[in-house]
């Protein structure tokens, strides 16, 4: 009786401990991890395009809401990083996000996420809404 009771409890304690399991939770959001500029589309008067040395330039968002940034430029021939930055990330809800663009001095931006697949993601940026621009990232 006693190791049927003691089978019982085990088996109960196992069954009664929860995953933390909280989908509200950064650790799960799928922008996590290092994205590079990819190309950046736009037919307003801005006319912004990326050069193979603007690709290098990335985000990693992390975990904790911070984000790290680089943007690398060409300078006397030589493509060297203009400018890096740690930021505060966040997931407004309905596929909005806001983070800081790492990327001619376009910083700061809310807007709207696309995630194309599992290794790219287009933004939207609100801001620059009447450009029609958007940025699109891609994982490697």
């Amino acid at each position: 009786m006693k190791k049927i009771f003691l089978l019982f409890f085990s088996l109960t304690l196992l069954s009664s401990c929860t995953s933390d399991d909280d989908s509200g939770n950064a650790g799960d959001d799928q922008i996590l991890g290092k994205w590079y500029v990819a190309e950046i589309n736009n037919s307003g008067t801005l006319n912004l395009t990326v050069s193979e040395c603007n690709k290098q330039s990335f985000i990693d968002f992390n975990a904790d809401n911070n984000a790290d940034s680089a943007f690398y430029t060409v300078t006397d021939g030589e493509c060297e990083l203009k400018d890096s930055d740690n930021s505060a990330w966040s997931n407004e809800g309905n596929s909005r996000y806001k983070f800081t663009i790492p990327f001619e001095g376009i910083g700061s931006q809310a807007g709207r996420v696309e995630f194309n697949e599992s290794s790219s993601f287009t933004f939207y940026p609100d801001l620059l809404s009447g450009q029609n621009t958007n940025i699109v990232f891609e994982k490697r």
